[in-house]
């Protein structure tokens, strides 16, 4: 029967566990040089100069052409078009918002499209979503190790794989000082 070594189980393991060492450090650097601020599109929101009033209670969905025209006032992007979302989908753009929204697919200055959600009954824009915050999304996804749905950073994966990460670097440091 072969002899497991605490070298040879290190060097298994530390195998096992880098493309996920690789990934954590990737997505920590570009948060890093990312702002967040940009990330969720606030830098296309006009800043609001009246007080804020009241909000009322409204039961009847905004017209189209009356949720483009709050974009257009709201932000600095030209709507194009709208699309009514009534439906959950697994790991979206929206996830965690309430529904219905619209979906107003909108242009920038520089011809990026840029994808406003707005409460179809307020017009309150509820999510700016650009490519940068897609790139952000999937790297978040590779951070907390959950692909698909990218919001459960309560998973057994990331658990397990952060107990060997330890175990690896405490392993690493005991071997490199233990005389061969």
């Amino acid at each position: 029967m072969p002899r497991i070594t605490l070298r040879k189980f290190h060097r298994y393991i530390s195998l096992l566990i880098a493309v996920q060492l690789l990934l954590w450090t990737i997505s920590g650097i570009y948060f890093s040089f990312n702002k967040i601020e940009n990330v969720r599109g606030e830098h296309y929101l006009v800043a609001e100069t009246k007080a804020v009033t009241e909000k009322k209670v409204n039961t009847k969905k905004l017209d189209f052409e009356s949720a483009k025209k709050i974009v257009r006032e709201k932000t600095i992007l030209i709507p194009q078009s709208i699309e009514v979302i009534e439906e959950i989908k697994r790991g979206s753009e929206y996830r965690g918002r309430e529904l219905p929204l619209y979906k107003v697919i909108s242009v920038s200055k520089d011809g990026k499209e840029i994808n406003v959600y707005q409460n179809p009954f307020t017009g309150e824009i509820v999510a700016i979503r650009t490519s940068q915050w897609r790139i952000w999304d999937l790297m978040w996804g590779f951070h907390i190790m959950d692909w698909i749905e990218r919001d459960n950073i309560d998973n057994v994966l990331l658990k397990i794989f952060s107990f060997l990460a330890l175990f690896t670097s405490i392993s690493g440091v005991a071997l490199f000082f233990k005389k061969s």
